[in-house]
């Protein structure tokens, strides 16, 4: 076996993962293939071929790591948007890795926390490219990891589309790539013929997913045949009823997972590797897809971002003010007051500083959050001296590309880097043993629509314009009508009240004695979101979870020390 791998230069380690362009890549790459047809053949015969770069070529949800006996590298990758996980370590030269969290933090037996990680979690709900443990890294979306005896270094194969135009003379071709790229996306995700899960939520980008995948399934233009929906429902929730016109519009059984029975979090249930929320409803999706026999889970997670759903986009008003096209820039500039009921003024002034060159235009006006979501309060209460040790607001802790797009696409350009770099769209650890997956996050839809005019996406009162044109056929009646939908804010205040209430009077903190968090300034917060009033609740979701998770790793320690004395 020794002899053998010293004649092979190029060796595929791990691969995990779907591959959505393999017909595509085995014409391109068949000479280098010698008649191999695994997924795993045509990530090597990438490499072989293009090198890191070439990774680009690769779309599909996967990780990947590659030996070059030649080079003496390791390569790990990931897919653009970090859906499939991969963590390494390095230490002396020796590189671990798995996909699987908990399984490296065993290897290593890793205690010591990673401050910089839970500087992120406390400030953004995470941190790009780390872990909770310290020297234990992910691997960034988009990018190998090149680890050689001598150094680790981090190559990016995919970039935003950030400089990329397209523009259609004739609107309606705008909705017919949508439409396509919308039905290629969840093609290439129901390719196995077990039985489908779909998440379900009664809102426009969930509802398009199911009714989509199940037209595609009556004309049989996938393998799938079985699919099945899933909501998550509270009392007096405004989603129910939309759930069940699409669920009988479809002709599919919608199982309901209520968040009373299944909270959000529990005191024991705040995640075991890393802190995460939604760990006891996603252990209940795991239990359904075990009885059902599926494998595939559908989402309609990036919808939001993809699709437009912006109250308001008024940096639009940039692009017209960049032409020098005054009066144009005027009249869109008093749509948006009306809308959002400002003065006319600001929103032009605001609109200015957006097409200055990036160096000129402050960052303050992309970074502000969307006007129908704006907190009421920023109340923190970080100690001083931990944000000072942490650098929270390094400017440096995200990427920086989404600068340079177009003035009126900025803002949109950096959530989609903060949602890629946090890896909002990884797969949960309990479901890591399905392809849970995000049609929304399809590569050449994001890159479409992240590469069309703003404002055929969303313009004043019209959010979602594109996507109401394109896919309203697929819809039931009631749904066109649709507006809006329900938040999670009743299931989120349900499960934490009762454990701000319980942390308040708790006279040991872990997040206090860490140096975390201000003992004064969280108490009297805790009180108050136990008692449903103003507190930032946002930030105190991720004290409350960390501070959770603290004590079960405590708890889980003291244990395992006991059953080792015993």
């Amino acid at each position: 076996m020794l002899a053998n791998t010293q004649h092979i230069r190029i060796e595929v380690l791990h691969w995990d993962g779907r591959l959505d362009n393999r017909s595509d890549l085995q014409l391109r790459l068949r000479d280098s293939l010698n008649g191999a047809t695994t997924n795993a053949a045509i990530a090597r015969a990438t490499y072989e071929c293009w090198g890191t770069e070439g990774l680009v070529h690769l779309i599909g949800d996967w990780s990947l790591v590659v030996r070059d006996h030649e080079k003496k590298l390791t390569i790990l990758a990931s897919d653009f948007a970090g859906v499939r996980p991969l963590y390494y370590h390095v230490r002396n030269g020796q590189l671990q890795w798995s996909n699987r969290l908990q399984s490296l933090v065993d290897a290593l037996d890793v205690s010591d926390l990673d401050e910089e990680f839970v500087a992120g979690f406390l400030t953004f709900a995470g941190c790009p490219n780390r872990t909770p443990y310290k020297g234990i890294y992910s691997v960034p979306p988009g990018s190998a990891v090149c680890v050689s005896a001598s150094e680790i270094k981090i190559s990016r194969f995919w970039s935003m589309p950030i400089g990329d135009t397209i523009q259609y003379q004739n609107q309606h071709r705008y909705e017919e790539e949508l439409r396509a790229l919308f039905r290629e996306a969840i093609t290439v995700r129901l390719q196995n013929e077990s039985s489908v899960i779909a998440e379900l939520s009664g809102g426009l980008d969930s509802s398009s997913v199911v009714c989509i995948a199940t037209d595609l399934m009556r004309r049989r233009a996938v393998p799938a045949t079985r699919l099945t929906g899933l909501s998550f429902v509270w009392q007096n929730s405004l989603d129910v009823p939309f759930i069940r016109y699409v669920a009988t519009h479809c002709g599919i059984e919608c199982l309901d997972i209520s968040t009373q029975n299944v909270p959000i979090i529990t005191e024991r249930q705040v995640g075991d590797v890393m802190p995460e929320p939604f760990q006891p409803l996603r252990k209940s999706i795991a239990s359904i897809a075990g009885k059902l026999n599926a494998k595939t889970i559908l989402t309609g997670q990036a919808g939001d971002l993809m699709m437009g759903n912006w109250f308001d986009d008024s940096l639009q008003v940039a692009k017209s003010l960049r032409g020098f096209r005054l009066r144009r820039a005027f009249s869109e500039a008093l749509e948006w007051s009306k809308l959002l009921r400002l003065p006319v003024y600001k929103i032009g002034w605001q609109a200015f500083k957006a097409a200055l060159p990036p160096t000129l235009s402050p960052s303050q006006i992309y970074t502000a959050t969307d006007g129908s979501y704006t907190l009421k309060s920023i109340e923190t209460s970080l100690t001083t001296n931990f944000r000072e040790r942490t650098e929270l607001f390094d400017s440096e802790r995200f990427s920086n590309s989404w600068k340079y797009a177009p003035p009126e696409r900025r803002k949109h350009f950096r959530t989609l880097t903060t949602m890629l770099e946090l890896r909002q769209l990884q797969i949960p650890e309990p479901l890591q043993h399905l392809d849970y997956t995000h049609p929304f996050a399809h590569r050449p839809l994001v890159e479409f629509l992240m590469s069309i005019p703003a404002n055929i996406l969303c313009r004043p009162g019209e959010p979602r314009r594109l996507m109401r044109a394109a896919f309203a056929d697929y819809w039931p009646a009631k749904l066109r009508e649709r507006r809006s939908k329900g938040v999670f804010n009743t299931p989120w205040q349900a499960a934490l009240r009762p454990l701000a209430h319980a942390l308040a009077g708790a006279k040991q903190l872990h997040v206090v004695e860490r140096g975390f968090v201000e003992r004064n300034s969280v108490t009297p917060r805790l009180e108050r979101l136990s008692r449903g009033l103003e507190c930032n609740e946002h930030q105190l979701r991720q004290i409350i979870m960390l501070e959770l998770w603290l004590r079960n790793r405590a708890s889980n320690e003291s244990t395992k020390q006991m059953l080792l004395a015993a």
